[in-house]
């Protein structure tokens, strides 16, 4: 009886079988993958469409178990359950069904209950039930199942008190709670469904006390602005618009709640989330998307005349809310949120007005310290300024405003150690270039400073930005956009020009004579600049110096700096007179010759005004170069001494230590390479021939004293400053090819000898030391001359005074001579560099003149710096570009040459000489075999006898590599002579 009675119990369980299928679509509906919830999702609804007629044992069954599933701790079971929830929903409550009992108030109860938190749970569990229920509710009102006709309105506002319940029970749920109510808004406006809807939850929203909050703020305004004619709850606010200019306090309050900690009971006008959360509440695009009324001439548009305006609301609740002194750190994290949101998706009316006060001061305050909480998300903000001003050039003038205006910091880019303002000024286009470029004249005349040295210094820093902005356009200029610069580039230079030049008495404090020699040389770097622009190369530079002598005859910015006797005016006139006639040609037809003057006349006249001396015989002399050159009747006279007299001019210019002058020099003699004469192509080597001494450069300089060495040393440091490391042609010791390494044994013989020479200089300064004090060397000394002095007398101390004085007289003079030989040893190196240059310029252009072979003769092409322009010279000499041999003069001198040369090989010294001798002789060969087949016979008897002498002299030191190079010459040119 017994087992009957099991086996009775066995067969009732018979009907609850497991079906497999379905347990697997529950199973991936909470899987993390896409597809596969999707795939479940599907699966599932398609056993409840109106042909499959499901009973409502199975409907509820399926909805208990979804809403059950919304509960879940998996974290992708929400998302999974939520969307077969909706979709199950709409598919059974679509059309109505015919005997059917389970409607939507029985779903709404399944809803409820499975959701339900009695309390008895873990606090995982009820966190979980709280989401469930707010996931089944976006679920239930994306279905749309509770506004088809035949639904109770009942069910709605049921929907609603369960959605304000638990925002107000669990605050961290109540910006998703929210959320749903002001999509359901849109999503109502877009079905034209009856107002009493949103009517309805604006209610519930005002009964449950959530208006006051940015959830109510954001659902208000949905509300308003979707549903014009519906009825809202009254004395809510003024004029029924949280967006009134009279509740901009209020609105303060209430949004900066929504990103700050509040404790219970604390300004319970305001409802606050009580979390702060590190993404932007969503009521902030509600409110700011609704605050765009202002127009592009910033008066308020009469369409929304009423509400507050985008930069009230901007100065009251953002910069005077979340930026506040007292503001949290969390509030202003949310606050560089929103200034990075406006800047990236803002207007341009919008992101013009985001630089207020408060913002800019927080914002420098957390970049300048890399450790403060909030130093990232400044950097981030200062990189989405740069990003939009990238995009949208014109930007650059409401940043730079911002950032350095009243709002901001004249130094912004010193006090928060960037280039923040620097590469947006280098980003700006000409327009905004326009608005800026007045505001920086404004800040030199005031730098927000009384204080001398502070305002010397902002004034330093606005120099530089201008100067990077010439910089930047210099280069921008040479490429193919539409943008001409010149106006912009002229207007930063006259800038420079009435602060450098003119005793201005409107800047308070007043400049000091450190500040203008530094916008004097600003000048000169600007157009260093704008030299290697062919663009603005010979137009700026003029109107440079015509702006100082215009503002030298009106004084409208004060009294010139430079006197100017009646002489110098003189010279000043006649070359304007001349530059005027160069303009002319030049408008009729440019050409190099006309430009290259220009630019001469120009910078000559600028050292002029900036006081350098020899600049006033280089007009004369440039007078007498012009006239030859091109003035009326220069086709019909003889242009050498001219151009030995330019020569000479662009030498003195590229002694100077500024890379303008080197830039300008090389432009200039590039336009006139092809007239240098001998004795202009003697200058030149003359000067690698001289020593790299004190004596050497006083010879070159022909320098009288000391105190005239120094005089000029201090006028060259002027433009010292010119010389950037980083510029791609900045000076450096040796600038052709390889002439560093050529040099380098020669660098570490002398480096050496500085040594030995230190070490000597100490040691008899020690001796001399000792022999005043009357001891022995410190290593000396022994214990018992410790007290030696002590029985001296008054007398005998004065002696030991007077001998120290002496000694160290001697040695301050020997530092000081030795200082003086350093400085004249760089001076010497750094000219003869600059020489270099122009001697490679001579041989890109001049390679085929019979006179470029000068540069061979020694001791010209045994210096190791000159090595690399010999290698360049015999690189461009090949084929038809060789030089050729006059047959007046006949090819005798040549043969002289290469004599010399074999002799000069015959020297010992480094492979890289014996290099040169071969190179030079090849050449030679190459050109007297060029003009005569038959010369190669006596070419050979030259080789042997250079042979002959390595073989029997011992004064022969000739390297075989010499001979080598020969042979191979001889093989592959073998077939070419005998044909």
């Amino acid at each position: 009886m017994g087992f009957d009675k099991f086996a009775t119990k066995k067969r009732r369980r018979e009907p609850y079988n497991v079906d497999v299928k379905l347990v697997e679509i529950y199973e991936d509906l909470a899987s993390e993958k896409d597809e596969i919830r999707l795939r479940a999702a599907q699966g599932l609804v398609s056993q409840f469409t109106p042909d499959k007629n499901p009973t409502d044992e199975q409907i509820k069954k399926t909805l208990q178990r979804l809403f059950r599933g919304l509960c879940s701790s998996r974290k992708a079971a929400r998302i999974g359950f939520s969307i077969a929830l909706t979709e199950v929903l709409t598919q059974i409550f679509s059309a109505p069904r015919e005997f059917a009992e389970f409607g939507i108030a029985d779903a709404l109860k399944i809803w409820e209950s499975q959701s339900n938190s009695t309390g008895s749970e873990t606090g995982q569990e009820q966190r979980d039930h709280h989401f469930g229920r707010l996931f089944g509710a976006e679920a239930i009102i994306k279905s749309s199942i509770l506004f088809q006709p035949s639904t109770p309105f009942t069910e709605w506002t049921k929907v609603l008190d369960l959605i304000f319940e638990l925002a107000q029970k669990k605050p961290w749920l109540r910006e998703e709670c929210g959320w749903i109510i002001y999509r359901c808004v849109y999503d109502l406006s877009a079905r034209k469904m009856d107002a009493k809807f949103v009517e309805a939850a604006v209610e519930r929203l005002c009964s449950h006390d959530l208006a006051r909050s940015p959830e109510g703020v954001a659902v208000w305004l949905a509300a308003k602005d979707m549903f014009p004619k519906a009825e809202f709850p009254s004395k809510v606010w003024k004029h029924d618009d949280p967006l009134d200019p009279k509740e901009r306090g209020s609105l303060s309050k209430i949004m900066k709640e929504s990103s700050a900690e509040q404790t219970e009971g604390e300004n319970k006008g305001n409802k606050s989330s009580g979390v702060w959360n590190s993404k932007l509440h969503f009521a902030w695009d509600a409110v700011i998307s609704r605050t765009s009324d202002v127009t592009k001439d910033g008066s308020k548009s009469k369409s929304k005349s009423a509400r507050l305006s985008f930069v009230d609301f901007w100065t009251e609740v953002v910069d005077n809310g979340l930026f506040a002194s007292s503001s949290s750190d969390e509030r202003k994290y949310w606050g560089f949120l929103l200034f990075n949101k406006v800047l990236n998706e803002g207007s341009p009316q919008q992101a013009n007005q985001i630089f207020t006060k408060n913002l800019v001061r927080c914002l420098t305050n957390q970049l300048a310290v890399e450790d403060r909480y909030l130093h990232r998300m400044a950097v981030k903000a200062t990189k989405a300024v740069q990003t939009r001003v990238s995009k949208e050039p014109g930007f650059a003038s409401a940043a730079v405003h911002g950032l350095m205006g009243t709002s901001g910091i004249v130094n912004f880019d010193q006090a928060t150690k960037t280039k923040t303002i620097e590469k947006i000024v280098a980003d700006a286009n000409s327009d905004a270039l326009e608005e800026i470029i007045p505001v920086f004249e404004k800040l030199i005349l005031n730098p927000g400073t009384t204080d001398e040295k502070a305002a010397a210094s902002n004034r330093q820093f606005v120099a530089g930005l201008l100067l990077s902005i010439v910089r930047a356009k210099a280069t921008t200029g040479n490429d193919d956009s539409e943008e001409n610069y010149q106006t912009v580039l002229e207007q930063i230079l006259f800038i420079f020009v009435r602060f450098a030049y003119f005793m201005d008495s409107a800047p308070e404090p007043a400049l000091s004579q450190a500040t203008q020699e530094l916008l004097r040389n600003r000048i000169n770097s600007s157009l260093n600049s704008l030299l290697a622009s062919q663009k603005y190369a010979a137009t700026i530079p003029y109107a440079v110096v015509r702006q100082i002598r215009d503002g030298a005859k009106s004084q409208e910015h004060g009294k010139f700096i430079i006197n100017m006797d009646d002489k110098l005016q003189d010279s000043v006139k006649i070359a304007f007179k001349s530059l005027k006639k160069l303009s002319s040609k030049e408008k009729k037809g440019e050409t190099s010759s006309i430009a290259a003057f220009k630019l001469l006349y120009s910078l000559t006249v600028l050292q002029v005004y900036s006081g350098d001396a020899d600049a006033v015989s280089m007009l004369d002399e440039l007078e007498f170069c012009y006239t030859k050159f091109l003035g009326d009747d220069s086709k019909s006279k003889d242009t050498s001494d001219a151009s030995d007299a330019l020569v000479e001019i662009l030498l003195s210019f590229a002694s100077k230590q500024s890379q303008l002058f080197r830039r300008m020099s090389e432009q200039v003699f590039g336009a006139f390479a092809d007239q240098v004469t001998e004795n202009g192509l003697e200058s030149l080597i003359s000067i690698l021939e001289a020593k790299e001494s004190l004596a050497g450069q006083q010879e070159m300089f022909e320098e009288q004293d000391d105190d005239d060495e120094e005089e000029e040393d201090d006028e060259e440091e002027d433009d010292v400053e010119m010389i950037d490391v980083d510029d791609e042609d900045s000076d450096v010791e040796v600038v052709l090819g390889g002439g560093a390494s050529d040099s380098e044994s020669d660098s570490d013989e002398e480096e050496d000898d500085d040594n030995e020479e230190d070490a000597a200089e100490i040691a008899e300064f020690e001796a001399k030391l000792a022999a005043a004090l009357g001891t022995h060397r410190a290593k000396q000394d022994d214990a018992s001359d410790s007290d030696s002095d002590a029985d001296m007398n008054d007398d005998e101390m004065e002696e030991v005074d007077e001998k120290l004085a002496n000694v160290f007289r001697a040695r301050h003079q020997a530092a000081s001579q030795h200082k003086d030989k350093k400085d004249a040893r760089e001076n010497m190196v750094n000219f003869k560099n600059r020489v270099l240059d122009l001697l490679e310029i001579f041989v890109k252009k001049c390679h085929s003149r019979l006179l470029a072979l000068d540069l061979l003769l020694p001791p010209s092409s045994d210096s190791p710096a000159a090595r690399p322009v010999l290698r360049e010279y015999t690189k461009l000499c090949k084929g038809n570009a060789l030089p050729s041999i006059d047959a007046e003069d006949g090819p005798e001198a040549i043969w002289e040459l290469l004599r010399a040369i074999h002799k000069e090989a015959s020297h010992s010294g480094p492979s890289a000489h014996a290099t040169a001798c071969s190179q030079a002789s090849l050449l030679v060969v190459k050109v007297l075999v060029g003009h005569d087949k038959a010369a190669i016979a006596e070419v050979v008897d030259v080789y042997a006898e250079t042979r002959k002498a390595q073989l029997i002299s011992s004064k022969c030191h000739i390297q075989p590599s010499f001979f080598t190079d020969w042979n191979n010459w001889c093989v592959s040119v073998s077939k070419q002579l005998k044909n």
